[in-house]
């Protein structure tokens, strides 16, 4: 059973009308309204060791991604992130364990300025759930499902380094640490970033199960195709260096854990759009490759790319 599967099954089971939702369950975060024209947005995630990270890493790590997680589908839905409840349940809770746990959730927090209102924790598996919930002005949520032939499909960062530095610490048992294995341990949520794409953007999504698979989430939502040019691809020079052009472009397409931005804007407020990012963030944002009205293409400048055989859907 896939997830897409087990969310179907619930908008189809649950009353999805009441007059306040805007936006239910399906996207990277639901949209409710406010009074005073804004509208609340709560995003969802949870995260448990051998699905989502190995077991053996640092408490710190464990408490950055369990937010960071959260704060990257705000940004995907162009929201303010204002407050959080934390729940976890553990086996054992050891001391120094919590002391790290509470030092990498509290930074990432305070930089956000994210309040936890609530939570709870229970002995039992290793698993994480955080719910996030914050604003945005009224009608100005940014969803997977507005993207229209001819919009340009951007991405913002660097794709394919968190999911090497995966691989790198399953092979050394946690212990080494770099630039690659940082990018997966400490990913950085774009979300002053994303409130600003918001106000260009005809859709957009984080980039958690790879570039690939989340870009057709957003083509998929009305029937349409795209084609992308993978030698555009943002990719790290220095995992290019590490691997191989063809080998760092697979991680990119299909790795995952990048928690970057993927969204598509129409062509007509392209220089408005380079011009107000240029000036407000230090972030490269790159131009990709286009929606289309079918078929999902990739090519490597004016040769078709095969597409890598393994990529991550979840429960698959």
């Amino acid at each position: 059973v896939k997830e897409a599967d087990i969310i179907d099954a619930l908008k189809l089971s649950i009353d999805q009308s009441h007059p306040d939702v805007v936006l239910p369950i399906g996207d990277d975060g639901s949209i409710i309204n406010l009074e005073d024209n804004q509208q609340l947005v709560t995003v969802t995630d949870a995260i448990t060791v051998d699905i989502h990270y190995p077991a053996g890493i640092e408490a710190k790590a464990i408490g950055h991604r369990c937010l960071a997680v959260n704060l990257s589908d705000m940004a995907a839905m162009g929201g303010v992130a204002r407050w959080a409840n934390l729940v976890f349940s553990m086996p054992s809770i050891d001391p120094n364990w919590v002391k790290g746990f509470i030092d990498g959730f509290s930074e990432i927090a305070n930089h956000n300025d994210v309040h936890l209102t609530g939570g709870d924790t229970v002995r039992g598996p290793e698993f994480f759930t955080v719910s996030l919930q914050g604003y945005i002005e009224s009608n100005q949520y940014i969803s997977r499902s507005g993207a229209k032939v001819g919009d340009l499909i951007y991405v913002s960062g660097s794709l394919g380094s968190a999911a090497y530095g995966l691989e790198l610490i399953k092979q050394n048992n946690s212990a080494l640490r770099n630039d690659f294995t940082d990018a997966f341990l400490y990913p950085k949520p774009r979300n002053n970033e994303g409130f600003l794409i918001a106000k260009y953007a005809s859709a957009m999504i984080d980039v958690s199960d790879g570039f690939f698979i989340d870009l057709q989430k957003i083509s998929s939502q009305k029937g349409l195709g795209f084609k992308v040019d993978v030698s555009k691809l943002p990719v790290d020079a220095n995992l290019i260096k590490e691997l191989t052009e063809n080998k760092a472009i697979e991680y990119a397409l299909s790795g995952g854990d990048d928690y970057e931005l993927c969204f598509t804007i129409p062509d007509q407020v392209k220089r408005q759009f380079c011009d107000e990012l240029s000036s407000a963030s230090n972030l490269a944002f790159t131009c990709v490759g286009e929606i289309t009205e079918s078929n999902q293409v990739l090519t490597k400048g004016n040769e078709i790319y095969d597409l890598p055989k393994e990529i991550f859907e979840h429960f698959e």
